[in-house]
């Protein structure tokens, strides 16, 4: 294994002017990085760290086989996508204005298009995204669009991103566990149990001069190949070095150091070679979209975290009620905040009797003071959202599984919404099961059906929460929490997003449910 201490060829003011600009051969200095090598700076900080055949051909075969067609055109891409070209074949078809570097307008039906835009290159990220604005519209954290639409092929070349993430841990331990703890901040929006989030893909796009802005730690990267071709080296312009990244290698870099890449070229026997082979992609080359007229193919990838996923990320806060007498439970839960329930059974039967609880007359002692425990603490935990004004809130028992995502159109509902629980008949004396075809997905209003419990519940506002409280006290007389509550929410989440952790009874007493009730 060789180690480079490198000093800078450029000054850092020289290096800026590059930005978005190609690079070429002239901007490498030293031999071509082909071989395992750690690089620094004369400073001794870290570079890169770059190894050879570290990837399986059973492993790059998993991921072109599932990730192959998910580099769509995109004309977003920044710096990365280079300089305007009027003349090139994308452009020159359209007529342009405001062109200026990497960005431009041009003409729709006779009118000016609103955004800028950069060249078209096939490129997209992969995984999750933080809360962003585009057209005007604030989009929560969330899977990107594309992975939505190719969830299956996503999760199905995991193996080939974990084993990424191994060699990740063993090139850069370090950099490695302070990604991974960050990641394990959102825990919703990580890849698998990888200090990835996101992963960009990239077909056949020779990177322009620029830095990974938004990316947290050091960035992975990796290719697929079919058909030959040189070039695509990975350039570090101020320190003038290059790496050769093929198939199977792995290259650990700091991506907020300005990086690019060379042309991928052809030479006439590589061309010749690479008419042989059988069309797997179906462009149309007179699109004109960078790169994809080439007979070979890169695929490239950068894995990495998103900075801001676990500042901007909408993930819930997850409250669990869980009593001092029954710790073991939280065992099951992860990622939450635990309240201590109020104990019933610890209060003066004055209290409760003096409250605006009303029960029948032979109820029994214990279940009166578990109602009334469980009343205030949800009640008190309302106050607690409400006083501190917390919004995106999923209230649970510790009955309730919290191992779920809450999807976007709940985030974005302006109700509270039941995510779990006992979902019973509104006709008490003739209880039976709510009828299947009524049942939609995602959210359902059910007329004929209510929940029963408290055990899972969502708030997108704290705003909403003060309403139920105002319900709440503003009634003569309480009965217990879920019937009240299921007086006042109207909207239940089915099929649930938290279910009941087998096993488990409730701490008020209650018998568990019969076939009178469905566990949802």
């Amino acid at each position: 294994m060789k180690t480079l201490n490198l000093a800078k060829l450029l000054t850092d003011d020289e290096v800026d002017k590059l930005k978005g600009h190609f690079i070429n051969e002239s901007h490498i200095k030293y031999n071509i990085v082909d071989t395992d090598t750690d690089c620094y700076t004369e400073e001794g900080k870290l570079l890169f760290k770059f190894r050879k055949n570290v990837l399986s051909q059973e492993l790059c075969d998993l991921a072109w086989k599932n990730y192959k067609d998910l580099a769509k055109a995109s004309r977003g891409r920044g710096n990365s996508a280079g300089q305007i070209d009027p003349n090139s074949t994308y452009w020159k078809k359209r007529t342009l204005t405001k062109t200026s570097g990497i960005s431009t307008k041009y003409i729709v039906n006779g009118k000016e298009t609103k955004m800028r835009v950069n060249n078209q290159v096939a490129s997209q990220p992969i995984g999750y995204f933080e809360k962003t604005k585009s057209l005007g519209v604030d989009l929560p954290c969330r899977l990107t669009h594309y992975t939505k639409q190719n969830l299956e092929e996503f999760e199905n070349g995991f193996d080939y991103i974990n084993a990424v993430d191994k060699s990740y841990h063993v090139l850069n331990p370090e950099k490695h566990k302070l990604q991974l703890d960050r990641a394990l901040m959102r825990p919703e929006f990580q890849i698998q149990n990888t200090a990835f989030s996101t992963f960009t893909i990239n077909r056949n796009f020779q990177t322009a001069i620029h830095k990974d802005a938004g990316d947290y730690g050091f960035g992975n990267l990796t290719v697929l190949e079919r058909g030959r071709y040189r070039g695509g080296y990975f350039v570090l312009p101020q320190y003038g070095i290059a790496i050769d990244l093929r198939q199977g290698d792995h290259l650990c870099v700091d991506v907020h150091e300005y990086h690019g890449n060379t042309k991928l070229i052809e030479s006439e026997s590589d061309y010749e070679y690479n008419l042989s082979l059988d069309k797997v992609f179906k462009d149309n080359p007179e699109v004109g979209t960078e790169g994809l007229d080439r007979l070979f193919t890169r695929i490239s990838f950068v894995f990495y975290l998103r900075e801001n996923i676990a500042i901007k990320c909408n993930a819930p806060t997850k409250y669990v009620i869980n009593l001092d007498t029954h710790k073991k439970k939280m065992t099951y839960h992860k990622n939450v905040i635990r309240i201590p329930a109020t104990n019933g059974q610890e209060l003066s039967l004055d209290e409760i009797k003096n409250s605006k609880l009303y029960v029948r007359h032979n109820t029994k002692e214990a279940k009166v003071r578990g109602m009334y425990g469980c009343l205030m603490s949800h009640i008190k935990l309302l106050q607690h959202i409400v006083d501190n004004k917390i919004n995106n809130v999923c209230i649970l028992e510790d009955d309730s599984t919290s191992d779920f995502v809450i999807p976007d159109e709940l985030i974005q509902s302006h109700h509270i919404t039941y995510i779990g629980g006992w979902l019973v008949n509104i006709k008490m004396k003739d209880i039976k099961k709510p009828v299947e075809e009524e049942l939609k997905d995602g959210i359902n209003k059910l007329n004929n059906s209510k929940v029963l419990t408290t055990r899972a519940y969502y708030i997108p506002q704290w705003k909403y929460a003060q309403d139920l409280l105002d319900y709440i006290n503003n009634k003569k007389v309480w009965r217990a929490i879920d019937v009240m509550m299921s007086e006042y929410v109207k909207h239940l989440y089915y099929p649930a997003l938290s279910k009941q952790i087998l096993g488990f009874e409730s701490s008020i007493g209650n018998k568990k449910p019969t076939k009178e009730y469905e566990f949802y």
